[in-house]
C-alpha cells in the first residue's frame, strides 16, 4: 500500500512539474514595440522639416513613416490645388496629415476609401465624403502611387 501511495505521490509531483513547465512555455510573451524612427527633415515651403515640427507634436510610428517615405513632395502636392476647396478651409497642415493617412491607408493591403473616410472623420468630423475623397483619390495618384 506504501508503494502504490508513495507512486501516486511521484506522479502528482511529476503532472504538477510538467504542467508548470508547459503553462510558463505556452504563455504569449509581449509584443516588442515598434523602434522609433528618426524625426526625418524635408524640405517643406523651402526649409527642413520634421513631422513633430510640422503638425506640433511628437508624430507616431504610423504618422512617421508615412512623412519619412512621402514628405519630400508634401508641400507642392498640397500646394497644388488638387484637394479642392475643404483643403483649403481646413489649412496646409491638416490637408498634409489627411494626404499622409491617405498614402499609408491606400498602401495598407484591403484599404478602402471607406476606412479613410472613417478615419478621417474622426479628426475632422465636419467633413463627408465629398470633401474627403479628393484627399484619397489625389493622393494615390500624385503623391504616393502605388
Amino acid at each position: 500500500m506504501k508503494q502504490v501511495l508513495k507512486a501516486v505521490l511521484v506522479c502528482l509531483v511529476v503532472g504538477a512539474a510538467v504542467l508548470v513547465v508547459w503553462v510558463v512555455a505556452s504563455r504569449p510573451h509581449p509584443p516588442e514595440p515598434p523602434r522609433p524612427l528618426p524625426d526625418t527633415a524635408v524640405m517643406v515651403h523651402g526649409r527642413p522639416t520634421t513631422c513633430s515640427e510640422l503638425f506640433g507634436q511628437h508624430c507616431d510610428f504610423g504618422l512617421q513613416s508615412a512623412f519619412n517615405r512621402w514628405g519630400t513632395g508634401l508641400g507642392p502636392f498640397v500646394d497644388s490645388g488638387v484637394l479642392g476647396p475643404y483643403a483649403e478651409r481646413i489649412g496646409f497642415v491638416a490637408s498634409a496629415k489627411l494626404s499622409l493617412d491617405a498614402c499609408a491607408l491606400s498602401h495598407a493591403t484591403g484599404k478602402t476609401v471607406l476606412e479613410f473616410v472613417d478615419q478621417a472623420q474622426r479628426q475632422h468630423p465636419d467633413a463627408g465624403s465629398p470633401e474627403l475623397f479628393p484627399f484619397w483619390n489625389r493622393t494615390r495618384q500624385t503623391l504616393c502611387p502605388l
